[in-house]
């Protein structure tokens, strides 16, 4: 069977890919470094006030909570042609560091841990971790605190498995008791303060420990994302859902923004899709809907020609598809087989778990052409229950045609995910093709 080889250009879109998720390794620092791609290619940073008296070729990006953002180029007639959306989210799957976090047992010190999203747990067993998050620390303004994000960059905690000896059955599958087993360990000690974790924060940040008042931390794979395979055809990297996505689009968006056509371009990162999407930086909140008014009040409509907008409007709700996996192939519907390095990955549930129908699937298949990359499709076998995204909870709330894919990868809510080198040029391609068409 012949290989196929990747191309220079393909390699070199995924190590972009690959290195970004390296420097996100929490939904806090995926949005800073979004807001970075977006100002170095002259996005300006907007407030809701701010979005008055806009004008074609006006680009910008809005931030939520530190963790959701929002981006925008108003192109050709944008009253007339309406909103170019893509959708992804900036959080995956993984243990958040609970308030009082130390627990100290057969002296070694503890952090304890509650399982955000629906993750592979044991996965996280026998690797390198480290922290990120952020820290809110005093400003003398009791109503606006300073933020600081946190990313200790170093393999700080572990979680060790039980030996095989005192569990002979391990092989047949283990029970993880998360209030039990998932205490990653970061020290030993007879006695630790409570304020430890502070105290490291301290240090990590340089500041004060009575400026310390709260952090949101999460747990992260040390080792680098990298490229797997004979031909590098695989890469291998945490938080592929849904970093792929967020990275394409608001790269492809940045690079593009000189030369879009009709409409209004955005691109769009929400954050606790892994949990429901339900808070202010979520998809089941308000914050898109009115960040999109607020840009069609800035280009001259009402209420009522905003409203219209939505019958012009198409958004790619963009997540992460299942790939056939060759070692479990029987889980895969057998007429829907996606396979890595496929394309695109139309998803369709008749739960309505996906928002895909005739009409927004007809419209991106026609994108795929446009832009020459190909197309798959993706069912669940009629027996089991799937995952859901953005697509179906933001088009409550903003009523525009929507399609529900994702790029085909393995492991999905591993620490460490598989996904297809090819996959990142093809929707890297299509994203430009959507944002310029």
């Amino acid at each position: 069977m012949a290989v196929k080889t990747i191309p220079n250009a393909a390699l070199e879109q995924a190590e972009n890919l690959l290195n970004f998720i390296g420097r996100a390794p929490s939904a806090y620092q995926a949005t800073a470094e979004v807001a970075k791609i977006m100002s170095a290619k002259g996005f300006r940073e907007y407030q809701l006030k701010d979005l008055t008296n806009l004008k074609r070729g006006d680009k910008g990006y809005y931030q939520k909570n530190g963790s959701a953002i929002i981006a925008f180029v108003v192109g050709d007639e944008p009253l007339e042609n309406g909103f170019r959306i893509i959708g992804a989210h900036t959080d995956s799957p993984t243990l958040r560091i609970k308030p009082n976090a130390i627990s100290v047992n057969e002296s070694v010190v503890r952090l304890c841990t509650e399982v955000y999203g629906g993750g592979l747990l044991n996965s996280y067993f026998d690797r390198p971790l480290s922290l990120a998050g952020r820290c809110v620390l005093k400003s003398g303004d009791s109503f606006k605190p300073e933020v600081r994000l946190v990313d200790f960059q170093e393999p700080l905690l572990i979680l060790p498995n039980l030996c095989i000896h005192m569990n002979r059955e391990a092989n047949e599958g283990v029970k993880i008791e998360r209030q039990k087993v998932l205490l990653p360990i970061v020290a030993l000690s007879d006695e630790c303060e409570e304020d430890w974790l502070d105290k490291l924060l301290a240090d990590e940040l340089g500041c004060d420990l009575d400026s310390i008042l709260d952090y949101d931390l999460y747990i992260y794979e040390y080792d680098k994302p990298c490229f797997v395979g004979r031909n590098k055809e695989f890469i291998s990297a945490g938080r592929l859902d849904n970093l792929f996505s967020t990275f394409c689009c608001f790269n492809a968006l940045a690079e593009v923004s000189d030369h879009v056509r009709p409409g209004i371009q955005i691109a769009l990162a929400t954050d606790h899709e892994e949990v429901g999407s339900g808070s202010k930086q979520g998809a089941a909140s308000a914050f898109i809907r009115d960040f999109l008014e607020a840009l069609a009040y800035g280009l001259g409509a009402n209420r009522q020609e905003f409203l219209d907008l939505h019958d012009k409007s198409y958004m790619i709700s963009a997540d992460c598809a299942h790939a056939v996996h060759p070692n479990y192939a029987e889980y895969a519907d057998p007429t829907h087989r996606p396979a890595i390095n496929g394309g695109p990955t139309i998803k369709v549930a008749a739960s309505q778990a996906y928002s895909t129908d005739a009409y927004s699937a007809a419209i991106f298949r026609e994108l795929c052409a446009g832009a020459e990359v190909p197309c798959q499709l993706f069912v669940n076998r009629s027996d089991l229950r799937g995952g859901s995204t953005i697509g179906p909870i933001t088009s409550r709330l903003v009523p525009v045609a929507t399609v529900d894919m994702g790029m085909p990868i393995w492991g999905m809510h591993s620490i460490r995910e598989t996904g297809g080198t090819l996959d990142v040029y093809y929707f890297d391609k299509l994203c430009r093709h959507f944002y310029s068409a």
